[in-house]
């Protein structure tokens, strides 16, 4: 009876997630389901859902301030997130410390578009919506271009993961 009970906590415990505070917020750590051999990018299923108290539209981190999506549908015990590699994800940003306007456009190789000053690779850039905690960090800027008709640059953006290495996200909760 009592190996039965322990098994059945153990699970429990896995499912439900880990709470913790980072710097003055709470996060609930999630599992990220597999979609090898597939490698899907622009959609994660995690193993969090209304139970662990998991809302649409709540951010999903890693190390609890680099965004990486977005709550999208949840279910009794686990949730969709929409990443910023999906085609249809755009953020208004902010880049460097000078905190100069851009719109992140996603994709499988996301981009910063309608950059109103001049940024340099290397710069840093923050989430700037008022759908999630303001500053996270989505990366950094890698290669500016000029668009087709030359009046806005454009920027590839460079993450700092691996999105199929992840194994784990946090979930703002409050």
């Amino acid at each position: 009876y009592l190996k039965q009970q322990n098994e059945d906590l153990r699970a429990q415990s896995q499912v439900s997630g880990v709470r913790c505070q980072v710097s003055g917020s709470s996060y609930l750590t999630a599992k990220i389901f597999s979609t090898y051999p597939f490698n899907i990018k622009n959609q994660l299923t995690i193993n969090a859902g209304e139970k662990q108290g998991i809302k649409k539209g709540m951010a999903a981190t890693i190390g609890g301030n680099i965004l990486i999506g977005q709550i999208t549908d949840v279910f009794e015990n686990y949730s969709a997130v929409r990443t910023i590699f999906d085609p249809k994800w755009q953020l208004p940003v902010r880049i460097s410390d000078e905190e100069v306007n851009g719109l992140l456009q996603g994709g499988n190789e996301p981009k910063i578009t309608l950059i109103e000053k001049p940024i340099k690779a290397g710069d840093i850039i923050y989430s700037a919506s008022a759908d999630f905690p303001y500053a996270l960090k989505i990366g950094e800027i890698f290669e500016i271009k000029e668009t087709a008709g030359g009046i806005f640059k454009e920027a590839e953006v460079k993450v700092p993961y691996n999105v199929n290495e992840l194994r784990e996200v946090n979930i703002a909760i409050n």
